[in-house]
């Protein structure tokens, strides 16, 4: 028989099973374990409130989605990228986890093959100093230290790489120290820093809020949420970064440098929210 003159046609897919891809989406999730997220982090209420809305009206396969999708219209997220035309100061209260934040961002920039300046204006207390030398040491990089402003202007170089970064630890300030915070704002000012608050996680939600507003002032528009790792309750985390305050820029959830620092996003504060501790774990055992 004569050769076929073209190729057959494929089959089609019958018209009355095209409307397959419309299932409706079947959620895992009710509106009760929306309000019992929200409630074991303690929010306020009116704050809970309106998160619980927005995560009731859409229309998300889990609940970590549904979570996800509230936090993204409520609160704000500002990721750490890599280009840094500024250098990058690390401000907060005593204890936040400023000096550890210092090494992680430049474990990861070494990571990437950028250049760092390491730099510490935390000259008064000889720890700081220390820790941050020596975890500069294990990454062969050197800390500059800096007393005033002045000689923060003087230590600090231009990269030849545009993807270079400075950054410098700060001794912590108290938010609510006039005196500190104006100390504070002038090193900042002389070398045109981006500010970057620096705070723990388990804050009561409005002293969060009430700091967070403070450096805010300050000139900081984003922050870094740390020791989510030794915390239950991230109630402080969400209400300093609802809008007119900061933005969340990344995460930390290890004291370990080599764990790094997460970026933040809507989902993957939403999983660390709906992944409750399990009680059975830390109840003590009745069994004799």
């Amino acid at each position: 028989p004569p050769p076929p003159s073209a190729a057959p046609s494929p089959p089609q897919t019958p018209l009355a099973f095209e409307p397959i891809a419309n299932i409706p989406v079947v959620a895992d999730y009710d509106k009760a374990e929306i309000r019992a997220v929200f409630s074991h982090h303690g929010l306020p209420f009116d704050t809970s409130a309106q998160l619980e809305e927005a995560a009731t009206a859409v229309h998300a396969v889990s609940l970590s989605e549904a979570i996800g999708s509230a936090l993204e219209t409520g609160m704000r997220f500002s990721p750490l990228t890599d280009a840094h035309s500024r250098p990058i100061m690390l401000v907060g209260p005593p204890g936040a986890g400023k000096t550890i934040c210092a090494a992680k961002l430049t474990a990861d920039a070494l990571l990437h093959d950028r250049p760092v300046q390491l730099i510490s204006t935390d000259t008064v207390k000889a720890a700081g100093i220390l820790q941050l030398d020596h975890f500069a040491t294990l990454m062969k990089q050197t800390v500059s230290t800096a007393d005033t402003p002045q000689e923060l202007a003087a230590i600090i170089k231009p990269h030849d790489d545009p993807r270079g970064l400075t950054v410098i630890d700060s001794p912590g300030t108290n938010p609510f120290d006039m005196q500190e915070l104006e100390e504070l704002l002038k090193f900042i000012q002389r070398v045109d820093a981006e500010p970057v608050l620096v705070m723990p996680a388990g804050l009561d939600p409005l002293d969060a809020q009430e700091i967070a507003g403070v450096f805010a002032q300050m000139g900081c528009q984003r922050f870094i949420a740390t020791r989510l790792d030794a915390a239950r309750r991230y109630a402080g985390v969400i209400t300093a970064a609802r809008p007119r305050f900061l933005a969340l820029a990344a995460i930390s959830r290890s004291p370990f440098i080599a764990d790094g620092l997460e970026a933040a996003t809507p989902l993957a504060l939403a999983k660390l929210l709906t992944a409750f501790p399990n009680r059975n774990k830390t109840k003590p055992s009745t069994d004799t």
